[in-house]
């Protein structure tokens, strides 16, 4: 190409001359917005293309001085307002597809010129050197278009804020005794301008600062011996606390059902190290550390829920060890001795702790939440990444990543529980755990070992599969606790992209039973508890749209995203058969559990169960005649359902019997199944689920006296005895409760928290 040759524009030039000098976008007006803003509108003008060449274009581009904006009179310096330093910054994105467009131009010019080289047999050389330019201007394009898919909200370069600095690189303290993270606020960070920051670091043995660190030894131990005088001397509740651990061969149990069921899902403990230090337990037992004993005794508490009948001590034994291990566990964790948790092993009590709570029945405490466990694993720092901390070892960094992992899930597992916000931060770094086996994490370790990448089951594998979905049932609980109306269409992607998350699990899960996946173990109870999990993010995202379904039939497909969450969560009660079979650890779960815990025991399946079933009946109402195909059909289809509340609310009746006094979920299931029994036989459902309430409550009185007897504890049952209610006895085969009456001296509301239940409970339930 001649140098005086014109290469033409593919795209005409509209903006004026002051915007496309500054790259900002320009309205088009006369004068435009920009140039207006910029106090530079007598500068605003339009290239004339049809009198302008290309060439003389290009050179009034390059070389014309920038034209700075009028100044006010009377002012000595540039004034700056917020137009026009936005005017300077504004739209960053358009400014990289600007570029993209004008290095396509180019692009385009060097293919013609090739073309046309080949055409005429130029030299080789020169077309190899065109050639070599094409590519390296492809590569410019393709590295432009990447930045622009990468960040699509990112400023560029050039019109980046030149104001910004890098953010303050994270700091922590780690040490066994105490780990503290110092964020950006910390003071620590002004004192580093300071002299003194360098002096107190120097590694030179000088004796003026011998001096200092002496006199600072003695002054802190004077500091501490003071504060011991001044805490308060409280006594411990369980002095004697090791005296209550059973044998070694029932612990060895215990220790192996925790690890075969939780350990796999909330990563929490480095297994070899456990280990090692359980061994030094039963062989030096008087030099255990209090950390790795509290540790313990929450493992053996969740132990005991998975644990058979044979053994030396009957369940409620292992109730009562599990209660005193629990408030052990609570005393050294939020007791006088606090400040010494602050630390991994304090954050691995608080997590075992939680875990053992829901698991054993005792639920979630307000004061030992996982919102607190959240705060307490960001003041470790936990949200930041290890790589931001050069000086931890491997295993450290490790053990932080999953141990931030178990402490997103429970919190995320709470916030679902309690219906409540989500208090996970905005902010957080911190990389997904490593699929690698325990074994291969050693305390002297210089890098961490690399991720098992050809499918290979490890130790953290199903941690690691619950953490991909992490982000995405975090937007779930936002759009669930969020204040304002709730989208329909959102709710349908994040459903469907949980329903995708259900069903990757549930391939993973399959390779590993079926041993397609090399090193693949038995994960019968990770596998049901996970899938439960996950179903109860699609129930709850998709329960306000499936009340509004019953009024508004647009609605219909959260109505059966519902129905199909909830069957499938009921379906793991079929494999509990009390009292004549025996459990599985997931059952064993159900029996015992609290909140998410209980599985389909639960009431957040028996409520959209119940809910389904009454709509189906509203809708199709009882018309005597069965000949209809479609009829039947439905009718089959309510029957499994039936069944399903039927067998639910049985077993709720015979954990009653077990002792366990929680009847709740027993009598708003007798209520639901009064209510559909009433329906479909056309009868008074007031009346109906009356008496239905009344005989449950009656057998579930019954089971109680028969526990309580069972277990010796009459003082319970003689104390309530004497109080009047101004109603027969309950045992009495004559016993016929009105649920309104005022004088029964029950609080209804806080037992079946419905709306308008103060006057009377037939308006909710007909």
């Amino acid at each position: 190409m001649n140098q005086g040759e014109l290469r033409k524009r593919r795209r005409p030039a509209k903006s004026c001359e002051p915007c496309r000098q500054r790259k900002v976008r320009c309205d088009l007006q006369q004068p435009c917005g920009p140039c207006t803003r910029t106090k530079s509108s007598l500068n605003c003008s339009y290239r004339d293309e049809g009198a302008l060449s290309r060439q003389q274009s290009q050179f009034r581009v390059q070389h014309r001085p920038a034209v700075p904006p009028p100044q006010p009179r009377g002012s000595g310096r540039p004034q700056l307002t917020p137009s026009s330093i936005g005017a300077e910054t504004e739209s960053p994105n358009d400014d990289l597809q600007q570029t993209v467009r004008d290095l396509e131009a180019r692009l385009a010019d060097l293919e013609a010129r090739v073309t046309r080289g080949r055409t005429n047999d130029v030299s080789s050389a020169r077309c190899s050197r065109v050639e070599q330019d094409l590519r390296a201007l492809s590569d410019k394009v393709q590295t432009v278009q990447d930045q622009l898919t990468r960040a699509p909200n990112a400023t560029a370069p050039d019109a980046r804020d030149r104001t910004s600095i890098r953010a303050i690189a994270p700091r922590m303290r780690h040490s066994m005794q105490k780990v503290k993270f110092m964020g950006p606020s910390h003071w620590s960070h002004k004192m580093d301008p300071l002299s003194i920051s360098q002096l107190m670091a120097t590694k030179d043995p000088e004796p003026a600062l011998n001096d200092v660190k002496l006199i600072i030894k003695e002054c802190r131990d004077l500091r501490q011996s003071i504060k011991a005088q001044r805490s308060v001397r409280l006594n411990n509740p369980l002095p004697d606390v090791r005296s209550t651990i059973p044998s070694k061969g029932e612990c060895d149990e215990l220790v192996q059902c925790y690890l075969r069921t939780f350990e796999p899902i909330y990563r929490v403990i480095h297994v070899p190290s456990f280990w090692t230090e359980y061994d030094e337990f039963w062989t030096q037992a008087q030099s255990t550390l209090t950390p790795f004993l509290t540790k313990l005794l929450l493992i053996l508490a969740i132990g005991t829920v998975f644990r058979s009948g044979d053994g030396s001590l009957t369940r409620e034994e292992h109730h009562r060890l599990a209660q005193n291990w629990i408030y052990a566990a609570q005393w050294w964790l939020a007791g006088p001795s606090e400040k010494s948790t602050r630390n991994l092993d304090g954050l691995q009590v608080a997590c075992l702790l939680l875990i053992s709570r829901k698991a054993c029945g005792f639920g979630a405490s307000p004061w030992l939440s996982a919102g607190s466990l959240m705060k307490m694993a960001i003041s470790m720092g936990l949200h930041r990444d290890s790589a931001n901390y050069p000086a931890l070892s491997p295993l450290q960094g490790e053990i932080r990543r999953r141990l931030w992992a178990t402490v997103l899930e429970l919190e995320l597992q709470e916030s679902l529980d309690l219906a409540s916000p989500c208090l996970v931060p905005a902010f957080w770094d911190t990389k997904a755990p490593s699929s690698i086996d325990d074994h291969t994490l050693a305390a002297n370790l210089t890098t961490v070992p690399d991720a098992e990448g050809d499918g290979r089951v490890t130790n953290a594998s199903i941690q690691v599969l619950l953490h991909d979905s992490v982000r995405l049932r975090m937007q779930i609980l936002e759009v669930i606790h969020d204040c304002k109306e709730q989208s329909y269409q959102r709710a349908l992607d994040l459903g469907s992209k949980m329903r995708a998350v259900c069903r990757r699990t549930a391939a993973a899960f399959s390779s590993m039973s079926d041993g397609t996946s090399p090193g693949a173990e038995s994960s019968g109870f990770q596998a049901k508890f996970i899938d439960i999990q996950l179903h109860r993010y699609i129930l709850a995202l998709y329960t306000p749209f499936m009340v509004q379904a019953r009024k508004d039939p647009q609605y219909y497909f959260a109505r059966k995203a519902c129905l199909e969450s909830a069957a499938i969560i009921a379906a793991y009660a079929d494999a509990l058969d009390l009292p004549s079979d025996a459990p599985d650890d997931i059952c064993r779960l159900f029996l015992t559990g609290k909140g998410s815990f209980k599985g389909p025991l639960s009431l957040d399946v028996i409520s959209p169960l119940g809910l389904e079933l009454v709509t189906q009946l509203e809708e199709e109402p009882f018309t005597g005649f069965d000949g209809d195909p479609l009829d039947k059909l439905a009718g089959a289809s309510r029957d499994h359902l039936i069944h399903t509340l039927e067998h639910i609310l049985n077993q709720l009746c015979q954990i009653i019997a077990m002792g366990t006094p929680s009847m709740k979920r027993a009598g708003l299931a007798a209520a639901v199944l009064g209510q559909i029994r009433a329906m479909k036989a056309e009868q008074d459902i007031k009346e109906t689920v009356y008496e239905t309430m009344a005989q449950t409550f009656k057998d579930c009185f019954s089971a109680l006296q028969m526990s309580a007897q069972r277990n010796e504890v009459t003082e319970a049952l003689d104390g309530t005895s004497t109080i009047d209610f101004g109603v027969p006895d309950p045992s009495l085969p004559g016993f016929d409760m009105d649920l309104t009456d005022s004088i029964f001296g029950i609080d209804l509301q806080s037992l079946f928290p419905f709306t308008g239940l103060d006057n009377s409970m037939g308006s909710m339930l007909s």
